[in-house]
């Protein structure tokens, strides 16, 4: 026995189908967009606090100043308080707040440049209190004032999470 009935979607029913996945798609695309943007805020977050706790440890295992610093260069610090086009970590034996260049540092084996970030995202923003926090061989902050850096967002809605660095080297988060 055969039959002749066929199944299957008419077009209006698959303009339908599309229609509705279109109107669905609209309304989750700027909840994801606000969730990427998120993301992005706490990563940046998390890798300034690390590079904190990092440059901290340095100079306390090195027994040596280091610096975190706004990057002007792969090698060197830059001026200002804008820190999204990224920062750098280095060491600054000769306590001058800025830091060594090659050839200078008083160990040979160890690099004066610890590590390097490049800029954030676009719709990232990232300001500190100055363009240099030190950390010196006892693990304090040495400016004598408690150091800040606000990592906030151009999006509407963004909110601001900021981290201190209290002068005896505490490093904390808000939000």
């Amino acid at each position: 026995m055969y039959s002749n009935k066929q199944s299957g979607l008419t077009m209006v029913e698959l303009m339908i189908v599309v229609f509705i996945a279109g109107i669905l798609a609209a309304v989750a695309a700027p909840s994801f967009s606000d969730l990427i943007n998120s993301t992005r805020q706490t990563s940046t977050m998390s890798l300034i606090t690390g590079d904190l706790n990092r440059a901290r440890g340095e100079a306390i295992k090195r027994n040596r100043r280091v610096l975190m610093c706004v990057r002007a260069t792969d090698t060197t610090c830059g001026t200002g308080t804008n820190w999204a086009n990224g920062w750098l970590i280095c060491h600054d034996d000769g306590e001058l707040g800025a830091c060594d260049t090659a050839g200078t540092s008083t160990d040979p084996q160890n690099p004066t440049v610890i590590a390097v970030r490049p800029p954030v995202s676009s719709s990232s923003t990232i300001t500190a209190s100055g363009p240099v926090v030190q950390f010196n061989p006892n693990g304090t902050q040495g400016t004598g004032t408690t150091f800040q850096i606000a990592i906030g967002g151009t999006w509407a809605g963004a909110t601001t999470s900021t981290v201190y660095i209290a002068s005896p080297g505490n490093i904390t988060k808000s939000p």
